[in-house]
């Protein structure tokens, strides 16, 4: 079982966040980052990394593969160390409120059970 913070908007829909590591974000950190609609950070990192090639692209700088190499290695450890908190801040500000943190197998089960326990209470 995992921890999960679920969150509901006024509209009454419902997301459940894994607390901890995020493995989708840490493998398709940009990819995940637009499909959970954090489009200022998916186009920001994007828009960096484009500079940062480019600027390693015409200083003709020797091991410049390694150093973008290590640079996307580094953005992938930060997806998945901060991905699930950074998610949690984005419902925030969607106008998602939080309601409970609960234990399930995946986030449908949460979200089923926080809904079984407001609706009983």
């Amino acid at each position: 079982m995992k921890q999960y913070k679920v969150y509901a908007n006024p509209q009454g829909n419902h997301e459940a966040v894994k607390q901890g590591w995020s493995w989708p974000a840490f493998f398709f950190s940009l990819i995940w980052a637009m499909i959970k609609k954090m489009w200022g950070l998916g186009v920001g990192v994007l828009i960096a990394l484009l500079v940062l090639g480019f600027i390693i692209g015409i200083s003709g700088i020797s091991g410049a593969e390694s150093l973008i190499n290590g640079v996307v290695i580094m953005i992938k450890i930060m997806f998945g160390i901060n991905g699930n908190k950074w998610r949690e801040d984005n419902l925030s500000t969607r106008g998602y409120e939080y309601k409970e943190t609960v234990a399930a197998s995946n986030p449908e089960e949460a979200i089923a059970f926080c809904m079984k326990e407001n609706s009983e209470g």
